[in-house]
């Protein structure tokens, strides 16, 4: 079965500043190519994928010129949040189902294994403390562990959605649309183990460069 991908970068990215005064977020390099490219190299390797839709909105032209047609854009002229983006972008969604996943969120999440749960489908995470950990014994610091991986699962900012999703105009997937699924026992998670990379400060872009260079990506 082949499926559309819409890749949400419509965010401004005002924390990647000034590096994003000029250009959309999915288009700051790291290790010598754009965000965005990342998820297309990755996205080629599945035949199931069809289009691949970018909603997109701040500074879109930067990916027009560098990708030309090979994408289908989605631009909205005002911030929708994620839930608004991917209403929109429906239109140039074909079949029912469709992945929809953060430009800034890149993993090797099995596509296949994905597209089987079928929708609605979000992929979680295990994620590391962000601080290191002290273990005590009453007042009395036992041992310190760096940064461990946590007990606890988190939205990656990947979903396999149906269209019959009732998408607000503007809103977010986050708050506007998966809790209300989630309540009526409707959303499924896919629990993915492997690398999930976020970029959201210029020290999580560092941090990506290297981490992505030892995956050899």
């Amino acid at each position: 079965m082949k499926m559309d991908i819409i890749i949400l970068a419509g965010g401004q990215a005002k924390r990647l500043r000034p590096m994003t005064d000029g250009m959309a977020k999915c288009m700051v390099q790291i290790n010598g190519k754009p965000m965005l490219q990342y998820h297309l190299d990755f996205l080629k390797k599945y035949k199931a994928v069809n289009k691949i839709v970018v909603a997109c909105g701040y500074r879109w032209e930067s990916i027009k010129q560098h990708y030309g047609d090979e994408l289908v854009y989605s631009v909205e002229n005002e911030p929708l949040g994620t839930a608004g983006a991917v209403k929109l972008a429906l239109e140039h969604v074909d079949g029912d189902e469709f992945l929809c996943l953060n430009s800034d969120d890149i993993n090797n999440v099995n596509i296949d294994e994905l597209i089987k749960m079928g929708s609605n489908t979000t992929v979680i995470c295990r994620f590391h403390s962000q601080f290191g950990i002290v273990d005590l014994d009453d007042d009395l610091i036992k041992k310190f562990e760096e940064k461990p991986l946590l007990p606890y699962w988190a939205n990656s900012g990947m979903h396999l959605l149906n269209k019959n999703i009732d998408f607000p105009e503007k809103g977010s997937l986050e708050h506007d649309v998966l809790p209300k699924l989630a309540l009526q026992g409707k959303l499924k998670a896919f629990k993915h183990t492997g690398h999930w990379v976020t970029i959201n400060t210029m020290k999580e872009l560092e941090e990506a460069g290297e981490i992505l260079k030892k995956l050899g990506m």
